[in-house]
């Protein structure tokens, strides 16, 4: 049983990723606006059911990533590990939770600039969002950083041999997988305006799911 979760797990990130290309995929000639530069002009020319979908995949996407991290913390519990299996499942369990809030957060941000923009102007979009983050910004922090948190149990897992995998999967998260993509995007940010690096922590979400299978293989 604990196989099939793992593979749930990979599925489920993989369908965070699907979510991610349908909110972050924006095209050429995108830029930042507003005062905190936290608009995207493209979300004009973007239609409302990506964002809808968008939101979907996240949610179902993130609660099969929580069967892959069930089976990962169930084998360090198995292995010895049980403290750091409880560390771990913990703040996995409010980082999944935190990642659909965090997802979905980001999408009704597009939603509301799109609808705001069709009736009234940029400054009055950029005012209402700027109220909107103000009020979720401690509990978006929170979530991000579980999220994240998770990434360095991984490391620490990889590292110190509580399961059976190789070293180098310490490479192998989503805090990693982001630096990347961040990295290139420094790089060439017209190259990789949107891919790979919208992605990446997404697709690490599989990284928890593979992690689990690896070990039971």
């Amino acid at each position: 049983m604990l196989k099939v979760f793992s593979i749930l797990g990979i599925v489920g990130g993989l369908l965070c990723c699907t979510g991610d290309l349908f909110l972050d995929l924006k095209g050429r000639g995108n830029q930042k606006l507003g005062k905190t530069k936290n608009i995207e002009s493209n979300w004009e020319k973007m239609s409302y059911w990506r964002f809808g979908l968008s939101m979907l995949l996240a949610l179902f996407g993130d609660a099969l990533v929580a069967f892959g991290l069930y089976s990962l913390c169930a084998q360090l519990y198995s292995a010895g590990q049980q403290i750091f299996a409880f560390v771990t499942f913990s703040l996995g369990l409010l980082g999944v939770t935190g990642g659909v809030f965090v997802h979905g957060c980001c999408c009704i941000q597009a939603v509301v600039y799109k609808a705001v923009k069709e009736k009234s102007n940029l400054e009055t979009a950029d005012f209402v969002l700027d109220k909107f983050f103000q009020q979720i910004m401690p509990a978006f922090a929170v979530a991000y950083i579980s999220l994240l948190s998770v990434s360095v149990c991984m490391i620490i897992c990889s590292l110190c041999g509580f399961l059976n995998v190789p070293k180098w999967f310490a490479l192998c998260n989503s805090l990693v997988f982001m630096i990347f993509g961040l990295t290139l995007r420094k790089i060439n940010p017209v190259l990789f305006q949107d891919l790979p690096g919208i992605i990446m922590p997404s697709f690490g979400f599989s990284m928890i799911g593979l992690m689990g299978l690896i070990n039971l293989l």
